[in-house]
């Protein structure tokens, strides 16, 4: 009798302990999903950073200025003329971003220029008689900036406006299309026979100033992209063109000596990459 109890025991035992370590083998097959990943820690928009732009622009220049014929005949002219073109370069500066999420920094860039366009202006003496009409074809080779920025970052978008200095280098070549000699003759619809009369000239202008806005993205914890709108403005840029040649039936010698002074100003739009170093 005792025999049979024992193993009566041993069968309920059994049937108790094996649905429970089935049930153990089960929670060790499946295995709890695990926590989700921590959202990206706080962009902090404070460092020096380096980087490369590419964009074009758009400019219009106003000029007016004399012309002396042979040291004696003067005239006056003015007129404007549009340019546009691609430009790239790159960009170093800085930012500081306050606990309150403003910022503040400064920036230096440096582009080379395809930015050019070409006009015609005729000079007309005292008397209004148009005596003359010259060509010019001009090119931005390259322009500069140092400016401040301030804005306001919302963790990874950084929206600021900007301003400061500017300066440019540009080429001017000038030609003469038509010239008055002979009484009767006029510009631009005639002209007397005339060789001669073209004349180049380079000029640097640091009296310039920028001003505009842009936004920039942080896509990574060092790298940024961002779009830049900037206004340029350079006033009396001036220049000086001398020239010689020979006009009318006899081939008479004439030099001739330009004198302007221009206001340009500028439009432009790029795309930009940063790398800050943090």
């Amino acid at each position: 009798m005792k025999r049979n109890v024992l193993g009566l025991v041993s069968v309920l035992a059994l049937a108790v302990v094996a649905p429970l370590g089935a049930a153990n083998a089960a929670d060790m097959a499946v295995k709890a999903p695990p926590p989700m990943a921590p959202a990206p820690a706080y962009f902090n928009w404070t460092g020096f950073y380096i980087g490369a732009n590419f964009g074009g622009g758009w400019a219009n220049t106003s000029v007016s200025g004399t012309t002396l014929v042979d040291g004696v005949a003067s005239s006056s002219f003015a007129g404007s003329y549009g340019a546009g073109g691609v430009l790239g370069g790159g960009q170093i500066g800085a930012n500081y971003e306050f606990a309150n999420h403003w910022v503040i920094g400064f920036e230096a860039d440096v582009d080379g220029s395809g930015v050019n366009g070409s006009g015609t202006n005729c000079s007309t003496s005292a008397a209004g008689v148009i005596v003359g009409c010259a060509g010019a074809h001009t090119k931005l080779n390259d322009f500069g900036t140092v400016r401040g920025r301030f804005g306001y970052a919302g963790d990874n978008l950084l929206l600021y406006g900007t301003g400061g200095w500017a300066w440019s280098q540009s080429s001017t070549t000038s030609n003469l299309t038509c010239t008055v000699f002979t009484p009767g003759t006029f510009c631009p619809g005639g002209s007397d026979t005339f060789t001669g009369g073209g004349a180049s000239a380079s000029t640097t202008a640091t009296n310039g100033w920028a001003a505009g806005a842009g936004l920039e993205y942080a896509f990574a914890r060092n790298w940024t992209i961002r779009a830049e709108y900037l206004h340029l403005q350079f006033n009396g840029v001036g220049q000086t063109f001398a020239s010689s040649g020979t006009v009318g039936a006899l081939a008479v010698p004439f030099t001739s000596v330009i004198n302007s002074s221009a206001t340009v100003n500028m439009d432009i739009g790029r795309v930009g990459l940063n790398f800050l170093f943090h």
